[in-house]
Order: C-alpha cells, then structure tokens, then sequence
C-alpha cells in the first residue's frame, strides 16, 4: 500500500534546495552587438505551476525561493530617427523604444519636444487572443504587490541601435533631442521603482549597454565573431561624446532604490576607464526632469486609438481596431 511522501516534515533547508531544482529558471542570454540587426527573440519565463497549488505552505516557500533566485530580464530595444525637413518644418529627431519584460510589452516613441505615444506589436504570436482591457493605471497591478518584495535580481539588456560606424556620417540627431535623452527610458524605469517599492537595496539592478560601435572584423581568415573597434575609430573625435550620450541613456535605471551595475563593452572599459561612473555622476548633479514630466513619465497612458489589453497574461497595447478584437470573442 503506498502513502505519501512526508515532504513538510523535512528540515527546511532541504525544501529550498528541492523548490531551486524545481523553480530554476534560466537566464537568457545576453545578447551580443552582431546581433543588433537581427536580435533574438525574447523569452518569457515558462514555469511549471504544479508545485505552488500544492497548499499555502508549500506555495509561500516556493514562491519566496523562484522569486529571490530568478534573474528578471528587462529588454530594451532603441533606435532613432530624423524626419526630412519641408518648406514649412525644420527636421525633427524621435526616439523609438521596443520594451518587453516578464509582465508587459510595449513600442513607445518620444520626440525631441517631450511628446509621447505608446503603440503596440503587429503580430501577437500564435493561438487565440483572449484579451480584456485595462486600465492606464491598473499596469502597476502586476507582478503582484504580495511577491514584488522577494524579487532579487533584475537585469536591463539596453540593445543601442543609434551608433553604427558603418553610417557615422548620417548619424545626426538635433541639439534639443540629444538633451532628452535622459529622459527616454523614464516611464520604465519609474515603472520598474514601482515593482520593486518594497525590496530596496535587496535587490540589484545589472545594466548591460550593447551598441553598433563595434564592426565585426575577420582577421586571418580567424573567428568570424571577434569584435573589435575599426582601425581609425581613434580618429572619430566624437566616439567619447557617442558614448556618453549612451550611458546618458541608462541613466533613469541608476536612480532607483535598488543597487544597480553597469556593464559596458570590455573595450570601452580599457580605452575609457571610469567613464560609466563619471557619466552617472554628471547625470545626478545635472537633473533636469521636471516635476511635471515626473508625474507624466509615472502613468503610461495610452492615445486614441491605443489602448492596454491583458493578452495571454501579458500587458500589451493593441489598436482596439485591430484583428483581435474582430476575430475572436471578448471577455471583459
């Protein structure tokens, strides 16, 4: 006759090592600047929910081991771009920002005047939609408020489209959109201070900055993915100022409650010691984010014809004329 196994009764130092095997969740990898043309596909976090049902012991020890030991990825995807001028309009730059995490996606654009719009996906994977809309506000629901504490490590893939050595002569952004780019990844990063409220310097934050500075070169007929800087990137006078304007850009990710990392390319490490910390210093002593765009930047509030959907457990923004709200019935 068989019985149950006593698992409660095991000291609880050998649970935890049993819910890690159970609860391990890999993470991505990062990835690397010759992938920037085509980059991976990004990974949700698929997790077998067997082990949580089992009772609320069970389901509270578990939750604490997959919530402190999982690395939550944050992918960013950014590029620009510069409107050709007319008769009547001086050329405009607009940033564009691709954003997936574990609980939302969303395409948002920001243009050189502080104008904002937050679009969605064309294609929204295989399988039937079932979506209900949510409110601008009710975004910050998720991950839930009870878990946000336990989450321990965080990490931001900034993949840089905007520098390529290969275009440098057309990269040409104006004067009023290179003093935004601070303030182009706010609204996330405000987000990301909402989820973690409640954990504090428990959790760190690692930024990874991948950018096109880097050509892929063959040397000797050698390893096709060695990177290095071209042979005349020393005579590029404004490759420093490039890069500054990158790590610029990360900077929203640095002001949070959290203790944060900052990884830039080896070679710019070696070439520009120190550099990430002098930029982040500048940074902090020259913020000019106004009280008003703090309060903007804190809700990500849709435009007509956009709005967030809960989809496939995710929240994303959908045009509300699109297929998905034809094609397959609605539950609300």
């Amino acid at each position: 006759m068989s019985s149950s196994f006593p698992f409660l009764a095991l000291p609880l130092e050998l649970r935890n090592e049993i819910y890690k095997y159970l609860v391990y969740t890999p993470a991505q990898p990062v990835p690397y600047p010759l992938q920037l043309q085509n980059p991976p596909p990004y990974s949700p976090i698929f997790l077998n929910l067997s082990i949580f049902r089992v009772n609320k012991q069970v389901h509270s020890e578990a939750t604490r081991i997959f919530y402190s030991t999982t690395t939550f990825t944050i992918r960013i995807l950014l590029s620009d771009w510069q409107t050709l001028p007319t008769n009547t309009a001086a050329s405009r730059s607009q940033f564009q920002v691709i954003y997936e995490d574990p609980w939302s996606e969303v395409i948002y654009t920001y243009d050189e005047e502080g104008r904002i719009w937050y679009t969605g996906f064309q294609s929204y994977g295989p399988g039937p939609n079932v979506c209900k809309f949510v409110e601008d506000t009710e975004i910050e629901s998720t991950p839930s408020p009870r878990y946000r504490g336990l989450i321990r490590h965080i990490r931001v893939d900034m993949l840089d489209t905007r520098i390529s050595m290969r275009r440098r002569e057309i990269y040409k952004i104006t004067d009023q959109a290179r003093g935004r780019v601070r303030k182009i990844l706010m609204p996330f990063a405000y987000r990301l201070q909402q989820i973690l409220s409640g954990a504090g310097k428990d959790v760190e934050v690692e930024i990874n900055l991948i950018s096109q500075i880097f050509v892929k070169e063959c040397p000797g007929g050698g390893n096709g993915n060695v990177l290095r800087f071209p042979s005349n990137y020393k005579q590029t006078s404004d490759v420093l100022g490039l890069y500054k304007e990158l790590i610029e850009t990360t900077w929203p990710y640095t002001i949070g409650p959290w203790r944060f990392k900052l990884n830039l390319p080896q070679e710019i490490e070696q070439e520009y010691f120190g550099l990430g910390k002098e930029v982040i210093k500048w940074c902090n002593e020259n913020d000019e984010v106004s009280e008003e765009e703090k309060a903007e930047f804190r809700v990500m509030k849709t435009m007509f014809p956009y709005v967030w959907v809960m989809e496939k457990g995710h929240f994303v923004v959908m045009d509300e004329n699109s297929d998905p709200w034809v094609d397959h019935e609605m539950f609300f």
